[in-house]
């Protein structure tokens, strides 16, 4: 054997192991990936909370021009917005795939870019991506998830691949540079304007970290940093004109108690702290604190600027902000990710194995809760879809909803420290109405969107509202007696839509989850019926104003 070939063979040898590696490392992300997605394999229509408005808007983008019924109730209207995310891939998605499969690849597309932009932003930050960014898929089922929040969730894996790009670039020429990320944080602006509020924070701050003289700010480098906020004009332009179209401007810290939900938020799937959720929070905060005082948990010095700043932003975040609720959930759920990505972890091969392990249990319990917990959701909703064939096309549709009883909150085969039936989950399910009977629904997600009402229906909208109680609906249910009340907007200035039911809608929802109603208006005719709801139709004298299609 001569010298080359005793040299190349080891070179060759560890090439192969590398690769293999590689390849392991990638089988492994993409396995994990799968599995913590596979929840959504066994259900039509995830029951995130707001999912079905998102969805039935979509359905209207999709087919409002195709179905008379839906052109009647309401209008395409794309323009300038900060919240494009869902509307525009699904949109793309469409022509391929039915909507509601459209929606379903989204919702894993969102969850997948979270675990890629995580690995992207550790390699930029780091050189290398390893097995520490896996952990990210335990923080993949969080609050804003559960909420239905995809077009912010969506935004933030985009973010994250975003800012890995402006660290990796930090050595190429600074005008290209600012150019091409004029473009990036533009799209994301389009996507939602928390992903682009989040980069401009990251990019600022990063900008200022490596900089930083001891504690001061080098003058001759200041003129760099305002350079490279240049980027940043073009979005911050159509930020402005979007405002004309905004809703309310309404900004409320709340109660001391949004705080400690927005606390939990990064591993709550629930509208509020279940054991499992803070049984995990526990576990993943004194694993951080335990590996972080024996100097096992290393966070890269350039991060320890942008860190501290979204951790004061997430603190001073209004819990509602220009009318958006739960604003102050979006930062502390998008926080481990970069976390996770700003920092490494060295520990020995034997304690990796027994993180690792423990890791996968905690994915695997909350797997089998959403795997559990979503079948049944999808069986109620199956069944209020089948019963909904008895609303005639294109009617108008008003729901109310009571509170889920004690006895029933149960799911099928969880114990109730997992999860239990909650009422948010039920909140939009009538939006599904939309696409299946093409209804106006009076609190689907209209004004700064991509559709509006149409002008038979503004009277009666109501894009931040929610189902009546059956008190509102008993107290309106006399159109005389509806006439004396007077009208008080709620806190985002909105007039409740529902003043003059019984002669403005045609049909009625009412989940009672099994309750009898204690007094239900004689104008209500019983069409058909459920589990959980009933469904009614309207009997009163028809009006060309109203009843005419």
């Amino acid at each position: 054997m001569d010298l080359a070939q005793t040299v190349s063979r080891p070179v060759l040898l560890a090439g192969s192991l590398l690769a293999a590696g590689k390849l392991a490392r990638i089988a492994v992300y993409f396995g994990l990936c799968a599995f913590a997605l596979s929840p959504l394999l066994w259900v039509r229509v995830p029951p995130l909370v707001d999912y079905p408005n998102h969805l039935a808007r979509i359905w209207i983008l999709v087919h409002g021009t195709e179905i008379p019924d839906l052109l009647a109730n309401y209008q395409i209207h794309w323009r300038v917005l900060p919240d494009l995310a869902m509307d525009l891939v699904v949109s793309m998605l469409s022509p391929v795939l039915s909507v509601e499969d459209a929606g379903r690849v989204f919702v894993a597309l969102t969850m997948a870019l979270l675990v890629a932009g995580t690995a992207a932003l550790h390699r930029a930050l780091h050189g290398h991506v390893g097995w520490w960014p896996l952990a990210s898929v335990l923080f993949l089922y969080n609050a804003s998830l559960f909420w239905g929040f995809l077009n912010s969730l969506f935004a933030t894996a985009v973010y994250l691949f975003a800012f890995a790009g402006w660290i990796a670039t930090r050595d190429a020429r600074p005008v290209p540079r600012i150019l091409a990320f004029s473009v990036v944080a533009t799209a994301l602006f389009s996507l939602h304007l928390f992903g682009f509020g989040l980069y401009g924070l990251s990019v600022v701050a990063y900008e200022v970290g490596i900089r930083l003289e001891g504690r001061r700010l080098r003058w001759r480098s200041f003129g760099a940093l305002l350079a490279s906020c240049l980027q940043f004009i073009p979005a911050l332009v159509l930020w402005h004109v979007s405002l004309q179209h905004a809703g309310s401007t309404l900004i409320d810290y709340g109660a001391l108690r949004f705080k400690l939900y927005a606390l939990v938020a990064p591993v709550t799937f629930h509208d509020r702290c279940f054991p499992l959720d803070a049984a995990i929070w526990l576990i993943v905060a004194l694993f951080a604190f335990y590996v972080w005082r024996r100097g096992m948990l290393r966070l890269i010095p350039e991060m320890r600027i942008p860190l501290s700043a979204m951790a004061v932003v997430s603190i001073a975040m209004p819990h509602v902000v220009s009318g958006s609720w739960l604003a102050d959930i979006r930062l502390p759920v998008a926080l481990p990710f970069v976390v996770l990505a700003a920092t490494r972890l060295d520990l020995s091969r034997s304690r990796t194995f027994v993180v690792a392990l423990a890791g996968f249990a905690m994915l695997a319990v909350r797997v089998w809760m959403v795997s559990q917990s979503w079948a049944d959701y999808d069986r109620w909703f199956g069944e209020f879809r089948a019963a909904a064939v008895a609303i005639a096309p294109g009617a108008r549709l008003a729901v109310v909803a009571e509170p889920v009883p004690p006895e029933r909150q149960t799911l099928p085969g969880l114990p109730a420290g997992v999860a239990t039936v909650e009422d948010a989950v039920f909140q939009h399910l009538s939006l599904l109405a939309v696409i299946d009977r093409a209804v106006f629904l009076p609190y689907i997600f209209t004004g700064w969107t991509t559709v509006d009402v149409a002008p038979r229906n503004a009277a009666i909208s109501q894009p931040s509202g929610g189902p009546m109680t059956p008190a509102e609906l008993t107290m309106t249910a006399d159109p005389e007696t509806a006439k004396s009340l007077v009208p008080i907007p709620d806190m985002r200035g909105q007039v409740p839509y529902w003043r003059n039911w019984s002669k403005t809608f045609d049909y009625l929802l009412w989940m009672d989850f099994g309750n009898t109603p204690q007094a239900k208006p004689n104008t209500l005719q019983l069409v058909a019926s459920g589990s959980y709801f009933k469904i009614y139709r309207i009997a009163r004298a028809m009006r060309p104003e109203t009843d005419g299609r």
